[in-house]
């Protein structure tokens, strides 16, 4: 079964491609605790502008690894569970995080996106955490 969610997982880290399933009212909505890059991103080029500011920090050369576990749907709605894999370039790091995405469409292009992930897990990558704010309390080693 192939659905918006899990072809927007598929497509992480070309942001062309992710683009194009997009439609122009799309909103995006990340946890605030990844600090600049949380929140909501309004409208395909606010949201286009964070897919390229978030994929930044990843080597193009070793490309994005997607492994989809779960994915559904049923009408406008669907969502995949995968985890991704990635080398942090700044400083060569293997990244691998699980995330969540909830996808609803519209006339077969995405309008709404809520992303899930373990963003204390980011943190632990030095070349990841100019992302995140300082939180209180929390080490990182």
């Amino acid at each position: 079964m192939s659905t918006l969610a899990g072809d927007l997982a598929r497509a992480l880290g070309d942001v062309a491609a992710m683009q194009q399933l997009y439609a122009d009212d799309i909103s995006w909505t990340l946890p605030v605790t990844l600090g600049r890059i949380g929140g909501t991103h309004d409208g395909k080029d606010a949201v286009v502008g964070f897919n390229k500011v978030s994929l930044g920090p990843y080597s193009k050369s070793a490309g994005m690894k997607v492994d989809i576990h779960d994915e559904s749907g049923a009408g406008d709605f669907s969502v995949a569970r995968f985890t991704t894999r990635a080398t942090v370039t700044a400083t060569d790091e293997t990244y691998e995080n699980e995330y969540v995405l909830l996808v609803r469409g519209r006339d077969g292009k995405i309008v709404e996106v809520f992303e899930y992930l373990d963003t204390l897990k980011v943190m632990h990558y030095e070349g990841l955490r100019k992302f995140l704010p300082a939180i209180d309390g929390v080490v990182v080693s």
